[in-house]
């Protein structure tokens, strides 16, 4: 089973469940731009700009890295991943809001660059998942664990670490 990594299917699921990530984020996103209040928004756009306050590449990495790892686990982790995933969106929809951008425009701008890089990690972490939970269906679990798990693992920090360095970059201006 020390098949390659990187194959055809692997990179499709991949890219499928990026896709997945960015159609739902602009749905959450507009759901939450149409339902919700200027004190909501306003009160997300305060708690945000004191959270960029203090940030740097380690507090972006760990934060970023404690909310999607359980993603990992086979089945639950997809539903634990789900509702962050939902608080997301609807934090980017309410920061639309508040900021008086469309929806769309505010995905597009969260997504360039930062965004792309960290759900790229995000969609590595959720593929693994979801080939794990095939694995155990096939009996081969610790396999796929011992041959190429890990090197998913590897692939998402490395993409946690690179999203999270550009990202305190652009809000502090500074490594």
């Amino acid at each position: 089973m020390c098949a390659r990594f990187l194959t055809k299917t692997y990179v499709l699921v991949v890219l499928a469940v990026f896709l997945v990530l960015v159609v739902t984020t602009y749905a959450l996103a507009q759901e939450a731009y149409s339902t919700t209040t200027p004190s909501a928004a306003n009160q997300t756009q305060t708690q945000i700009n004191n959270i960029r306050q203090t940030v740097t590449p380690l507090s972006i990495f760990v934060n970023n890295f404690l909310v999607s790892i359980l993603a990992i686990v086979p089945i639950g982790g997809l539903i634990f991943f789900g509702r962050v995933w939902i608080n997301t969106g609807q934090t980017i929809g309410q920061l639309a809001y508040s900021y008086h951008v469309s929806p769309l425009l505010y995905v597009i701008g969260v997504y360039i660059p930062v965004g792309t890089i960290e759900n790229m990690a995000y969609s590595v972490i959720l593929a693994e998942s979801l080939f794990l939970t095939y694995a155990m269906a096939k009996g081969t679990f610790f396999e796929r664990l011992k041959y190429q798990t890990w090197k998913s693992l590897i692939l998402y920090l490395v993409l946690l670490a690179i999203a999270a360095t550009v990202e305190s970059t652009l809000i502090t201006g500074h490594l």
